[in-house]
């Protein structure tokens, strides 16, 4: 009795491992994995008429934003002062100090990025020459929506139009008062279009802050030069 109840009992398991072989295994559903986002840099320029905090745009212009923020970093704009108002157009900064004397930084021009980037309202942007990859220190906010200054669709990427690397994102208000100045019938590169009072950027921080300054290398002392002389 306690045999054939032992043979039933391996038929059954029999059977149920035939019924589970048959039984199709469901696949797991991927995991999603979500994607690593990279924080945009942020600058916050103080100058004489307020604060204004721009974020950058290291995907519409990776070369330029990363171009500018050197130039934040390193505090090249302390002292630069705006030198063109254009109410309902666009204000401009970057190579001139109150005297309108020149002020360039070391670096090189950067490559033109005009091919994803718009100017919108509140956006900021790189000025240049005719020269293509000229742009160099002095950049704009735009006012009003200016699609005018954006690439030539019908044109090859990166030859026209001018490059936006990031918008105002606080102290908008502080960009429209500088907008209502009064401004000098001369003085500076577009005369009748300074301020009348300098605006002058006096402080910059930005988010990442600048990187930490190599340590100077620490020089042998006189024992151990002696040292290696034997």
């Amino acid at each position: 009795m306690i045999r054939r109840t032992f043979f039933a009992t391996l038929a059954g398991l029999a059977l149920a491992g035939t019924a589970l072989a048959q039984t199709p295994i469901q696949p797991a559903e991927p995991v999603a994995i979500a994607p690593v986002v990279t924080q945009a840099p942020k600058v916050f320029l103080t100058t004489t008429m307020g604060e204004i905090e721009i974020t950058l745009d290291p995907v519409g212009a990776p070369k330029t934003s990363a171009h500018m923020l050197k130039m934040f970093q390193t505090n090249h704009f302390i002292g630069a002062a705006f030198f063109r108002i254009e109410p309902g157009f666009i204000i401009q900064i970057g190579d001139l100090d109150a005297q309108f004397k020149g002020r360039y930084p070391p670096l090189s021009p950067v490559e033109l990025e005009t091919a994803t980037n718009k100017h919108a309202k509140g956006a900021v942007a790189l000025a240049r020459g005719d020269a293509l990859n000229s742009g160099h220190s002095s950049f704009y906010f735009d006012l009003a929506d200016n699609p005018y200054l954006n690439a030539d669709p019908k044109a090859p990427p990166n030859t026209t139009g001018f490059a936006v690397f990031g918008r105002v994102t606080a102290g908008w208000d502080v960009v429209e008062a500088m907008a209502k100045v009064e401004l000098a019938p001369t003085g500076g590169p577009f005369p009748g279009k300074a301020p009348m009072v300098p605006i002058v950027i006096t402080a910059i921080r930005t988010d990442p802050p600048p990187p930490p300054k190599p340590k100077p290398a620490v020089k042998a002392s006189a024992k151990a030069k002696a040292k290696k002389k034997r």
